[in-house]
């Protein structure tokens, strides 16, 4: 059995067999084999003293650790966590020390994926500990966060379609007293009149200001302001709309307490 030293470079991604295209489509890319991956992580690696000072550190570690902004050799490794997180921190290190084997290790949740960290006792010389830790999730540490997804503009104007052809008509979102569910499209109803919405509920509603928009029920959304009344009977609620009509919409049981809340029933 071969060996290969740990500073021999990382081998290329193996090729990887593909079954012919139909065409005008593009394959889909192969998945990578584990090992490739794996020794593709990236590894922070810190040396501690005795005392659990920082002595050493890879790029990685030191980037990760310099970004709180704190001295970074000759620092306490628990100066540079979270308070939170001391207490694990410790406990790891405490456990390698005490560990027949002198080796300890952890799995803990974060926002990057799954984070593994190692901790190896050392022996010789003034002692100390080697610590590692890579993680399983698909970001690369190190790397800042992505950017957050940007919000969806709120509907000012609201598309329908009234009477025979193909002009669509565009009405304030205020006028709308209510939209219901009409297939895989929506019914907005106003004071005056209904009309054909090409849109669905549920996109619809992702784009209404939810302080006056609510769903009350799975096929119909309110507007709070046009809310006649509130009525309980035999235990189940119901909204009197101010649409031309006086339309009675139904309260679905997971909606009654935001319901009662917003208007303070």
């Amino acid at each position: 059995m071969t060996s290969r030293p740990i500073c021999a470079p990382r081998p290329a991604a193996p090729p990887q067999p593909t079954a012919p295209a139909a065409a005008g489509t593009t394959p889909p890319a192969a998945p990578l084999p584990f090992e490739y991956t794996l020794q593709r992580t990236p590894v922070g690696v810190i040396l501690l003293d005795a005392d659990r000072r920082i002595r050493a550190a890879n790029p990685l570690a030191r980037r990760m650790l310099a970004q709180r902004g704190e001295p970074l050799f000759g620092t306490e490794i628990l100066a540079l966590h979270p308070e939170a997180a001391r207490a694990k921190v410790a406990f790891l290190i405490d456990s390698a020390e005490k560990a027949e084997d002198g080796a300890a290790s952890l799995v803990v949740t974060t926002a990057m994926g799954s984070l593994v960290a190692k901790v190896a006792r050392l022996e010789g010389g003034d002692g100390g500990f080697c610590m590692m830790f890579h993680t399983l999730g698909d970001r690369v540490m190190g790397e800042p966060p992505p950017p957050e997804p940007e919000a969806v503009p709120l509907l000012l104007k609201l598309p329908v379609m009234r009477g025979t052809g193909d002009v669509t008509t565009l009405i304030d979102v205020d006028d709308v007293v209510f939209l219901s569910a009409e297939g895989h499209y929506a019914r907005a109803a106003t004071r005056q009149f209904t009309a054909f919405c090409p849109r669905a509920l549920a996109d619809l509603e992702q784009r209404l200001d939810p302080a006056r928009f609510l769903r009350v029920h799975r096929r119909h959304v309110v507007n709070i302001r046009h809310v006649r009344a509130a009525e309980r009977a035999d235990g189940r609620w119901h909204l009197r709309m101010a649409d031309a009509a006086g339309t009675r919409l139904p309260v679905s049981r997971a909606k009654v307490a935001e319901m009662r809340r917003m208007l303070a029933v």
